[in-house]
């Protein structure tokens, strides 16, 4: 296949899955909204947001469309493959979610919101063992799922600082660690002319521990529960690997600055 047939059906194939998944958020948003009967009410809040964020996608993949290639073989692809649909599956329920969450403090759709998030962290999990396990690790999922895990903290960040379930200082320090995180990134696209994906053990450590927080936050949202001493100290242990965290990313940023960029 020529390069430019390549392209074009790429680039469909990017068209195609995100226009299949605007509708399949917007189907997903009125199942909780009619059932709950709040279609009227935020309808009008989540078509812009969703609207502008599919659009948003679209064009940085578009823009990103050279890197979707197997990092082991070097092959160009034609489409998205599966593992990047769950990834881009992931990315897509931000602002439904974002949405739902504000609506849940006043409709009783607590429940099936809590089964959603949960799906959404499964997707975490199976998007990563089936580009392993059938070598369709590409340098644009790689980046999609990174940025869908921080996309989805600070979502959540702003869910619970909106239901008070974080205090106000851990709030902080996760947009903190985020926005470290985004000036990296922007000054290696900047001074390096691409981004180049790249996990530590610290990095990964720093999301999984604020997912888990956050899980116990939603289970303690979605079942009523008081706030008890055990979520105080997760709080605690949780900055603590942030701010380690933070100095690990600082480490990381300028080794990055240092490397050639892969070929």
């Amino acid at each position: 296949m020529e390069d430019g047939e390549r392209s074009a059906n790429l680039r469909r194939s990017i068209l195609l899955t995100t226009s299949v998944f605007f509708i399949a958020q917007c189907t997903i948003f009125l199942l909780f909204a009619v059932s709950a009967g709040f279609a009227s009410k935020y309808w009008s809040i989540f078509l812009p947001i969703s609207g502008g964020f599919h659009i948003l996608v679209l064009i940085l993949l578009l823009l990103f469309q050279d890197d979707f290639t197997i990092e082991s073989t070097g092959e160009k692809l034609d489409h998205i493959n599966l593992a990047n649909i769950i990834t881009l599956s992931r990315v897509s329920t931000m602002p439904t979610l974002l949405v739902l969450v504000m609506a849940a403090k006043e409709y009783k759709i607590r429940i099936p919101l809590l089964v959603l998030v949960a799906l959404i962290f499964l997707t975490d999990f199976f998007d990563g063992r089936i580009s392993r396990r059938n070598n369709q690790v590409t340098r644009v999922g790689k980046m999609m799922d990174s940025a869908s895990d921080y996309t989805l903290l600070v979502v959540l960040s702003v869910i619970f600082q909106y239901y008070l379930l974080i205090p106000a200082w851990f709030f902080v320090l996760v947009l903190v660690r985020l926005g470290i995180q985004a000036l990296f990134m922007a000054i290696l696209v900047i001074v390096k002319k691409r981004i180049e994906p790249n996990s530590t053990f610290m990095g990964k450590l720093t999301v999984a521990s604020i997912m888990v927080l956050y899980t116990l936050e939603i289970i303690q949202l979605a079942v009523n529960a008081p706030s008890l001493l055990v979520f105080r100290i997760a709080e605690w242990v949780v900055a603590i690997i942030i701010v380690i965290g933070i100095f690990d990313k600082i480490v990381s940023f300028f080794d990055a600055l240092k490397s050639k960029p892969s070929a």
